[in-house]
């Protein structure tokens, strides 16, 4: 029987999939089924960016991960680091950051009755749904004033937006797109921790930092519930595609090192 820490709890399939070790089964993460369920105008539109733009996903990528890390030192009250080059994207945030009176998870879950939501290792930590398979890590869970929140940093080179822009605003569109990622992507987390924890978060807030400004843009309840939907609908249909999916189902689940129960949330 193959022992069970040798099964790592991530993995990146030959398709590019990112996978999650949850429940004895390999579970697609939230931002592979929202990728691989995109149009087929929008991957070509995707891929043609990136010939014109080399090593640009790469920087956004780093940049990303240093404003995260930014972000995680200030909740912890660790002097926060930032490197000069970033500066401008961490300007602003804290103030957001701070709005939280408490704040349940930061990457990984900072409560003792979440610490299910860990892998065995203790190196990872994500929410899963086993009824429509998938998982994924938040940024942010916590409260302000009792409004049980979902939060998103996201770092852009332009605004995002939550309205449909006039006609020709291109920048606007891509703004819209990636507000109505990011929502299906919070929706789906939030779906998730509630299968998992009984803990559901009343609204989403997206905190986007560019050169030039800072946006904290909050989603209701109602628009919370829309995006749910077609975020469910996208991972039926990733399933429906999904060509990995015997070659990481098909492992024998008594030597995969299960996840633990769902605790119950006070």
């Amino acid at each position: 029987m193959t022992d069970d820490q040798s099964q790592p709890f991530r993995i990146q399939t030959p398709a590019g999939h990112r996978k999650y070790l949850c429940s004895g089964l390999y579970l697609p993460s939230v931002t592979t089924v929202l990728s691989a369920t995109e149009s087929e105008k929008s991957k070509k539109g995707l891929k043609t960016w990136q010939l014109n733009n080399p090593g640009a996903l790469e920087q956004a990528a780093a940049r990303g991960s240093a404003i995260h890390k930014c972000c995680e030192d200030h909740i912890r009250g660790i002097p926060v680091d930032c490197p000069e080059e970033y500066m401008p994207f961490w300007n602003g945030m804290s103030e957001y950051l701070d709005w939280f009176d408490i704040i349940h998870w930061s990457e990984r879950p900072l409560r003792q009755d979440w610490y299910h939501l860990r892998s065995d290792d203790k190196e990872v930590a994500f929410v899963w749904s086993t009824e429509h398979k998938y998982a994924g890590c938040p940024d942010i869970i916590g409260e302000i004033g009792g409004v049980k929140i979902i939060a998103d940093f996201k770092t852009s080179n332009a605004p995002y937006r939550n309205s449909f822009p006039d006609r020709g605003d291109r920048i606007g569109f891509g703004g819209f797109r990636k507000y109505q990622k990011c929502a299906q992507q919070m929706a789906a987390y939030r779906y998730a921790l509630h299968e998992r924890t009984g803990f559901m978060c009343d609204v989403a807030l997206i905190i986007v930092t560019t050169e030039e400004t800072t946006q904290g843009i909050f989603i209701d309840s109602d628009q919370m519930d829309m995006y749910e939907s077609r975020f469910l609908k996208r991972a039926a249909m990733f399933h429906e595609l999904d060509n990995d999916t015997n070659e990481t189902e098909s492992i024998n689940q008594s030597e995969l090192p299960q996840q633990g129960e769902p605790a119950k949330c006070n």
